[in-house]
């Protein structure tokens, strides 16, 4: 299985964990070792593309944060890793002890960046079983000549296999006729895994950053209603009647909210590939960016 590492403040610590690859929004930077495959994800514009920062730490599995520069960059990591609960390992340049006196994260650590890699193998040694429903969320299809259309993205869940019948958020039969992971050619793709699929039965240009494919029906929303957890910084913010953005893995989209009693009603600008149970960030444009995060109940 492979390994998702959101790495959100500092892009040479990536280069530390991995080799530079692909850009979209996030740079990606991938390694094997000892067995396992791991992929580091940075935003590319963290200032003028913020959204990329909740992008990657939904994706993650671990969230390693530089303390480096204590700026306001790191201090959105931490809150983006504590609303979605994230495990968290931290750099020691810096003493940090009395920021997360202020702070709840579900778990962290310390560890010296030359040491990093071998740090994450042993944090994430337990993961979700591979048994779980597939879900793959895609960030890029293309053209290739000779081959047809191939989709980019992450296996979420589960595993994929080559002549697999699958769903494009529940609208598009797919067929993967090949499968690529770190550029090999290979039969199946397991939870984790950056993975390159030939697919038939959808052009490129049918595929947004943030589709879904599935054995299942999962169609898009514009609605669900939701529970939320604002940040330690925003506490006391009226959030409704203020448009938001939202950020659940690759589906950025812009929100309206709603309360409604204990609960609340997420209204999307347009029809996002969300998921029940799927947790989400929203970020605004002023500071403190991020304002609190959610989980999704019941789609609309």
């Amino acid at each position: 299985m492979g390994i998702i590492v959101a790495v959100p403040n500092d892009e040479s610590l990536a280069s530390e964990i991995g080799k530079k690859g692909s850009q979209n929004g996030i740079t990606y930077y991938d390694r094997k070792m000892n067995g396992e495959d791991i992929v580091a994800l940075v935003p590319s514009d963290a200032t003028g593309k913020f959204y990329a920062v909740g992008e990657a730490v939904s994706l993650a599995d671990i969230v390693v944060i530089s303390t480096a520069n204590i700026d306001s960059l790191f201090g959105e990591a931490v809150i983006a890793a504590s609303l979605l609960e994230k495990k968290v390992i931290f750099t020691e340049e810096n003493d940090i002890s009395g920021i997360l006196k202020s702070i709840v994260l579900r778990e962290y650590s310390f560890c010296n960046r030359k040491m990093i890699t071998e740090k994450i193998i042993s944090v994430c040694g337990e993961r979700k079983a591979d048994s779980e429903e597939l879900r793959i969320d895609l960030d890029k299809a293309f053209p290739v000549k000779g081959i047809g259309t191939v989709l980019l993205g992450f296996v979420r869940s589960g595993r994929v296999k080559v002549h697999d019948d699958l769903q494009l958020n529940g609208e598009k039969e797919i067929l993967v006729r090949s499968i690529q992971v770190h550029d090999s050619d290979t039969e199946e793709a397991k939870l984790g895994d950056r993975v390159g699929l030939a697919v038939k039965g959808a052009g490129h240009e049918e595929i947004e950053k943030g589709d879904i494919l599935s054995r299942k029906g999962r169609p898009k929303t514009d609605s669900f209603v939701s529970e939320i957890y604002m940040s330690p910084l925003c506490k006391g913010i009226d959030i409704e009647n203020t448009s938001y953005t939202l950020v659940s893995g690759f589906s950025v989209v812009s929100c309206r909210i709603k309360k409604e009693e204990n609960l609340f009603q997420i209204k999307l600008e347009r029809p996002a590939a969300l998921l029940e149970s799927d947790k989400f960030i929203l970020i605004r444009d002023k500071s403190p960016r991020i304002i609190a995060s959610g989980k999704i109940l019941k789609k609309g």
